[in-house]
């Protein structure tokens, strides 16, 4: 184990951390070359020397409105599931946080048809977990429910290397929601909903207990405007709330991240991006396919030695997929109805107000 640990290393670019492999054990050693072997090699330093990137564009101020007309395209929901609710004081998956003696995931499926077909993101984190409460819950009568897992990448340090989280594993954070295309074909998840005759795909995180996983309203505006891509917005009050923007870059509809803006253009840009989605199949299996850029946040994770350090995360964003749509539309929805994401303590009060409106 020790010189395959030792070889991958050395074909990862990452030589300083072969002289620690003398301080692990067989165990951790081979915990080691499992983790390398899941990777492929991919210059992510090059990507992390460019995170400062800026962007040239003008503000979004025309979303659409709700139509009418009846969809009538075939559609299954996706849920991103991959976090924990760390942030919560909950160390299990954030969709089976209970909010008014309901789980987020209760929640959603008792929106949904049981014949409806369902696919949930999960993480290297809480997969199994996740899986074991379906179970128990008897998956909700759900009739076509498929579970499929999201990659990881090395966390890099200061100088754009990667170091240990523990003896004999890489530091590493799931790859974002932006792999969830790539990850739905890699699994066969996307072979399956193809199988079943869906047209549409609405993506769901998990924690917003007010999305609707079957959303007519926005299918019916996504159909009538010929979109490819369509998406919820809101307009927000505070121009500190960090929630990406929608913006025009060239003319196209784009997302840009809280961090990616000054002050002045939080103010300026006020129209905010949901997370709910509704995508034509088309586009989902063009997307599988796509390099999607990766974003760069530096953050706190734990280290070894010396237990915690600061370290650049990268990962990539489905709103990306903005830039890959021919047609990407926007449908603006007042806030109170649709987007109460659960996030922090401190909103829990609020999201349970307006759960029993």
């Amino acid at each position: 184990m020790h010189s395959e640990a030792k070889e991958l290393l050395s074909r990862f670019g990452q030589e300083h951390l072969i002289g620690d492999l003398d301080l692990f054990s067989e165990e951790q050693t081979a915990l080691c070359v499992s983790q390398l072997r899941r990777w492929e090699p991919s210059d992510l330093q090059a990507s992390w020397r460019k995170r400062e990137k800026r962007h040239v564009f003008e503000p979004f101020l025309d979303p659409g409105s709700s139509v009418s007309s009846k969809a009538v395209k075939k559609g299954a929901a996706l849920f991103l599931a991959g976090g924990q609710g760390s942030r919560l004081g909950f160390e299990r998956p954030k969709g089976c946080y209970p909010l008014l003696g309901k789980t987020l995931f209760q929640r959603h499926f008792e929106k949904m048809r049981s014949d409806a077909p369902a696919a949930i993101l999960t993480s290297r984190l809480n997969h199994e977990e996740t899986l074991s409460y379906f179970d128990r819950q008897n998956r909700f009568g759900a009739q076509k429910l498929f579970f499929f897992s999201q990659d990881t990448l090395p966390l890099l340090d200061e100088e754009g290397k990667w170091f240990w989280m523990v003896p004999g594993q890489i530091a590493e954070g799931p790859d974002g929601n932006g792999s969830v295309f790539a990850a739905m074909e890699r699994s066969g998840v996307l072979q399956r909903l193809e199988a079943e005759g869906i047209e549409i795909l609405h993506i769901v995180p998990v924690d917003n207990p007010l999305a609707d996983p079957l959303d007519p309203e926005l299918a019916a505006f996504h159909e009538a405007s010929g979109a490819d891509l369509s998406l919820k917005c809101i307009r927000l009050e505070k121009s500190e709330e960090p929630m990406g923007r929608l913006v025009r870059i060239e003319g196209r509809l784009a997302n840009l991240e809280f961090a990616e803006l000054t002050d002045a253009q939080r103010v300026e840009n006020s129209f905010a991006n949901t997370g709910l989605f509704t995508l034509d199949l088309g586009l989902v299996q063009a997307l599988a396919k796509k390099d999607f850029p990766l974003h760069w946040a530096w953050k706190s994770t734990p280290a070894w030695p010396g237990g915690k350090r600061q370290a650049w995360k990268g990962e990539r964003f489905i709103t990306d997929a903005l830039g890959f749509a021919k047609r990407p539309c926007a449908l603006f929805s007042e806030r109170n109805s649709c987007y109460a994401p659960l996030k922090e303590k401190k909103s829990i009060g609020e999201i349970e107000r307006l759960l029993v409106v």
